[in-house]
Order: structure tokens, then C-alpha cells, then sequence
């Protein structure tokens, strides 16, 4: 049912991308539209076409203004992604339909302070852990839940991860976080065959769990900014870029298949210069 994929779509946003309830509630008002359009015609979700899309947005745009489709257009890519990563569909069938050119909404990242005041926040051994991995390495909320002891080598400082698509990728782990996971482990009892983030029942705590975790250290900390896991992914991108490093090792290091899903952040870092240029330059 197209419904129930749209609903696994949503709580993907929320838990692993980290959007705002109001962009929830959005991307759920545009692919019901988009769902229903192609049930009236009794065209599958998964079967649909270029150009039955482009049919779409051109009925839309009788009734829409440019922004609005391109709105629903950046939905229906999106949607079709994630149905790519679910493996129920092949290809995006609207990946080369074109989109006003709106500018560029560039992802939330926090400066060090709030780094650090998210993590003091954390209230238990297990939430400070996750915030510090989270920063630490980049790694999704999702590939946290699935990290087991044995994926842990702490004598090398490695930690293997299981990515998007079963792609496996090695990411280094500094001295602080070797310390705690080891400590955490000990004080926990677990044994290879454990998830680092388990329940007591054993089993992995679910992306919307650590999700949670996260939620709460930001509101505890008082931090203004709508703050998710994601936000740490690209807080350590941005992080990484700002002290020099390449931009294809953090490609490597987030798991990303395409650099140009990497290049985002030289646009955040392009704007942090624009900043520190305005505040410090006379002629800023």
C-alpha cells in the first residue's frame, strides 16, 4: 500500500534526516497529493514514469507558483531516493527533471560551543556516548543503531560501518572516543554479539530511540536550533572541511557514493568565510 511506504518515508525524515515536524507535515501534504494523483489514474507508485510526473507538476502549475512545484518536485525526488535505498525501485524516475532555480537551503550546523554544551547535556553514559560518536565520526543515526561490539576495534581505533546499500567503509576513532566506548563496554558487561546501543532486552534501539536521545540533550542544553542526528553528521562534515581537510576524504568518511553529495559542504564553508570576512574586514 502506497500509503504505508509513505509512512515509512516520513519516519525516515524525522529519524534519520532529522527534519523539522513542519517539513514532515509538508513532504506528507505533497506525496499524499502526488499518491493520489497516480491512484485516480491507477498508475503504481513504483511503475510511475517520467513523464507521468512531468504530467503532474504541469497540472500543478495551473493552480501553483513556481516555488510551490518546485517544492513538490524536490518531495517526489526525494520520495523516489528513499524508495532506491528500500530497493523498490531501480532509478529515480524524476532525477533529470529540472527545478526552478530557488538557491540553495543549506543544512543546520552548530559551532563548537554548542557541540559541547549538547554533549554536558546528555543525561546517562549511553546519550553522551551516542552524541560523541555522532560528532565524532559522522556516521548516520542508522549505522549507530547497527554498530555490534566485534564492529568496534579499539586497539587500532576503527570502527567498521555497515552503510546505505551494505556498502562497508572503515572510520578512524581519536583517543577520547576509544576511552569511552571502551569504559562504556566494561561497565555494561557486553561481549561481541552486542549492539553498542542496545535495549535490556539485547536488541538494537531503534533510529527514532537515539533520535530521542538527542532531542532531549538539545532541549536540556537550551540550544535554539532544530537539532537531530543528521545535525551532527554535518556538523562534523563541515568541521573537517573548516580544518582543512580534502573534500573527497570526508566523502569517504560519511559513506557517500557521489562527491556531488559531499559538495554541500563547501557551500556552508563558502558562507562561514562570507561571515568572518563581514565581521572582521573593514571594507566587509
Amino acid at each position: 500500500m502506497p500509503e504505508l511506504l509513505l509512512d515509512k518515508y516520513l519516519l525516515y525524515l524525522r529519524v534519520e534526516r532529522g527534519h523539522s515536524q513542519n517539513t514532515i507535515e509538508s513532504y506528507n501534504r505533497d506525496l499524499s497529493d502526488y499518491i493520489s494523483y497516480l491512484t485516480d489514474r491507477e498508475i503504481p507508485v513504483s511503475k510511475a514514469s517520467r513523464s507521468h510526473i512531468m504530467d503532474y507538476l504541469l497540472m500543478k502549475r495551473n493552480t501553483l507558483s513556481v516555488s510551490s512545484v518546485a517544492r513538490l518536485l524536490a518531495a517526489v525526488k526525494s520520495f523516489y531516493n528513499y524508495m532506491i535505498i528500500d530497493d523498490l525501485v531501480s532509478e529515480n524516475p524524476a532525477s533529470d527533471i529540472d527545478s526552478p532555480k530557488l538557491g540553495q537551503k543549506l543544512p543546520t550546523v552548530l559551532n563548537q560551543d554548542e557541540v559541547d554544551k549538547l554533549i554536558n547535556a546528555a543525561s546517562r553514559p549511553k546519550d553522551r556516548l551516542l552524541i560523541e560518536l555522532l560528532y565524532a565520526t559522522g556516521i548516520r543515526v542508522s549505522e549507530a543503531a547497527g554498530l555490534k561490539v566485534e564492529d568496534c576495534d579499539l586497539d587500532e581505533g576503527w570502527l567498521r560501518i555497515y552503510g546505505k546499500g551494505g556498502r562497508e567503509r572503515s572510520v578512524p576513532i581519536g583517543k577520547k572516543l576509544i576511552r569511552m566506548i571502551k569504559k562504556y563496554l566494561k561497565e555494561k558487561n557486553m561481549t561481541p554479539g552486542f549492539f553498542v546501543f542496545s535495549k535490556k532486552d539485547g536488541r538494537s534501539m531503534t533510529r527514532e530511540a537515539l533520535w530521542k536521545i538527542v532531542k532531549k540533550s538539545s532541549r536540556t542544553a537550551g540550544l535554539k536550533k532544530d537539532i537531530g542526528p543528521h545535525t551532527l553528521r554535518h556538523t562534523f562534515a563541515t568541521h573537517m572541511l573548516e580544518n582543512g581537510s580534502d573534500l573527497r576524504i570526508i566523502q569517504e568518511l560519511l559513506g557517500h557514493a557521489n562527491i556531488d553529495t559531499t559538495q554541500i559542504y563547501t557551500h556552508i564553508n563558502r558562507r562561514n568565510l562570507k561571515d568572518i570576512h563581514r565581521r572582521y574586514h573593514p571594507r566587509g
